[in-house]
């Protein structure tokens, strides 16, 4: 019979402490993660499309706006579309229109973009640029 009681109360004890343990608050810094997996979320994210031979969207499938932008096009000739952006809000899209050089091909555009407005902490996008050759009878 003590065996039956001994065990009982070690399973009452075992139960107390798991829901004790369940229910504590978390430790300290654990909600600066979690807001911190948020904000990557959410971060602007850059996205390059092309629609036709010439012509490229540039996306931001983020939450959150990036500012002060930069596109970065080398050598590339920008008839259409604005490289220097204020702000680019989440979900917007840029159309350019961009012609290669006569001397060799850019592979790729690098977006250069702020958190927040006037912040000394430059992120730096690379995003490839699709060369390949267009079918023929697409315009620009």
């Amino acid at each position: 019979m003590r065996v039956v009681v001994l065990l009982i109360a070690l399973a009452v004890v075992l139960v107390l402490t798991v829901t004790l343990l369940s229910t504590r608050p978390p430790a300290a810094g654990t909600g600066r993660l979690s807001r911190y997996r948020r904000r990557a979320r959410q971060a602007p994210t850059f996205r390059l499309e092309r629609v036709s031979q010439h012509r490229y969207v540039l996306h931001n499938d983020g939450g959150l706006p990036a500012y002060d932008v930069q596109l970065d096009t080398r050598d590339l000739t920008v008839t259409e579309g604005e490289t220097s952006l204020r702000e680019f809000r989440p979900r917007h899209a840029e159309q350019y229109l961009l012609i290669q050089p006569m001397h060799g091909r850019v592979t790729d555009l690098v977006v250069r973009w702020r958190i927040r407005p006037g912040s000394d902490d430059v992120q730096v996008t690379p995003l490839p640029l699709d060369i390949e050759a267009a079918p023929e009878g697409q315009d620009a």
